[in-house]
């Protein structure tokens, strides 16, 4: 049985998340297809906790 998966077009290649669980799954670049690595996973959930503290600052105002 397959998961859903949500492609985002990224500079230099895309990344997948898992659809249900918004897990970070696969990465694409240059160099391949790979697994995300810890680096690239904690980069991305600290990308998303600015978002969402900028959002949550916008919807405060």
């Amino acid at each position: 049985m397959a998961t859903a998966a949500k492609k985002t077009t990224v500079k230099g290649g895309y990344i997948v998340r898992d659809a249900k669980t918004g897990r970070f799954t696969e990465v694409k670049s240059s160099s391949g297809v790979k697994k995300p690595g810890f680096k690239s996973v904690s980069a991305v959930k600290e990308a998303s906790k600015k978002r969402h503290s900028a959002l949550k600052r916008l919807a405060d105002r």
